[in-house]
């Protein structure tokens, strides 16, 4: 038998020349396909990421303004004064008493309707009441409303069709 001895003495013999083994590894097409199919991946995610985040903004944005109004109407009622929640709409901030003054994202539009004797502001009395008013915030063709109670004070969000 020809071809090589191995240990012990059994012969191996090559059933297939190496020339028609197939080569080990990937073709730079390969490559190239995958590393496109990750870019497309990736931007992808980021439209997603970049989505989402503007959604939870808008949310923390509608959340503190309703905190914030609460907390005034709470501190009218246990301090016996009237509260203000004053806001400027060019800036996109507003300021409750004893508060750090907030704001919302640029992009985020804000109407308020209130008395008209305050301006700019919701009012809240001892006794629980307040001036009335709403505030409507929208992004695109998303809206938010959020109404103050005249009589009870009472603060409440809701999303409009």
């Amino acid at each position: 038998m020809k071809g090589e001895r191995g240990r012990g003495g059994v012969a191996h013999r090559c059933s297939r020349p190496q020339a028609l083994l197939p080569p080990a590894g990937f073709t730079l097409l390969e490559l190239l396909v995958v590393i496109a199919l990750m870019a497309v991946a990736l931007g992808v995610l980021g439209v997603g990421l970049g989505q989402g985040m503007a959604a939870a903004r808008e949310r923390q944005a509608l959340g503190d303004i309703v905190g914030a109004l609460r907390q005034a109407r709470t501190q009218s009622v246990l301090s016996g004064q009237p509260r203000q929640v004053r806001f400027d709409l060019a800036g996109h901030r507003y300021q409750a008493p004893g508060q750090a003054p907030g704001h919302w994202p640029a992009d985020l539009g804000l109407q308020l309707t209130t008395a008209d004797d305050l301006g700019a502001a919701v009012a809240f009395f001892p006794d629980g009441s307040s001036t009335g008013g709403h505030l409507v915030m929208q992004r695109g063709t998303r809206q938010w409303r959020i109404d103050v109670g005249w009589l009870t004070g009472s603060v409440r969000l809701r999303a409009l069709p």
